[in-house]
């Protein structure tokens, strides 16, 4: 399907039926990426009554009940209210169908090499994703003024898909490069990596709270009406070029601070 979107005063071409998925797949029998080392997703038939509801066991039907950990097996999306004692429903948060969007590479470097603040101290060769790389690569797209942004991080092969994190220590987001993105008013932030913090920051979720805050300090109150949401563990494929497009953020209506989701781009003419 075809349409046209209006955005900043250009109309923009959009075909919807070819979109680019940017989801994991998730695969109850096969590898799950993993963060924290927690229980895999699992699908396992209903039983009632000594009844396995599965047709490879002899039922009419396949009944089956899921158990995942949504923020640590597979692409998720949440909200603020994964930093709030209400519950809150992350599928609120996204209210247009497709979002202004630009993709952006760029590559982590060791937290020495740049002088950006993290809200706790780290070791020099921590890798990070810096204010500068992130200001380098937008230079050339800011004139869209998107409203959502997808970062991929170099390298960049298949099996990140898969990763077990507690082996392969993510790289993640300064302070800094936190508050530019909130300076740039986006609000729905995609990333390849399981967490925009560090995977160990004492609970603090200091990025967490800029991005779902004031866009300054960790410290400050966080916005408990904030419609930003952040989807983490998604995956592009490097042959899906920088540049801009329109997102689409595929979610199930929990009542809760984070689903798992689809990001689906779709290409502009």
């Amino acid at each position: 399907m075809k349409t046209s979107i209006m955005h900043r005063g250009k109309t923009y071409d959009v075909d919807t039926s070819n979109f680019l998925d940017l989801a994991i797949p998730y695969d109850f029998e096969g590898p799950q990426p993993n963060f924290y080392d927690v229980s895999p997703g699992k699908s396992i038939p209903l039983k009632s009554n000594e009844t396995s509801y599965a047709v490879r066991e002899g039922a009419g039907c396949n009944v089956s009940e899921i158990k995942i950990n949504i923020h640590c097996t597979g692409t998720h999306t949440e909200c603020v209210g994964h930093l709030l004692d209400q519950n809150s429903s992350v599928s609120e948060c996204v209210q247009d169908i497709l979002i202004p969007t630009v993709l952006m590479t760029v590559q982590p470097t060791s937290f020495s090499s740049c002088k950006e603040s993290y809200h706790m101290d780290i070791q020099g060769n921590e890798k990070i994703i810096s204010m500068r790389s992130l200001q380098k690569a937008y230079e050339k797209f800011q004139d869209y003024i998107p409203s959502s942004m997808i970062i991929r991080t170099l390298p960049n092969p298949e099996e990140k898909r898969y990763y077990r994190y507690s082996d392969k220590i993510p790289p993640f987001f300064t302070n800094d490069a936190i508050s530019f993105l909130f300076s740039q008013s986006i609000q729905h932030l995609v990333v390849d990596i399981p967490s925009i913090d560090r995977m160990e920051d004492n609970g603090i979720l200091g990025n967490h709270r800029i991005f779902w805050g004031d866009g300054k300090s960790h410290d400050t109150k966080i916005n408990p009406n904030s419609l930003n949401t952040i989807t983490e563990l998604a995956y592009i494929p490097d042959e899906i070029d920088d540049g801009f497009y329109f997102l689409n953020i595929q979610l199930p209506r929990f009542k809760c601070d984070a689903a798992p989701s689809r990001p689906l781009l779709m290409r502009v003419n």
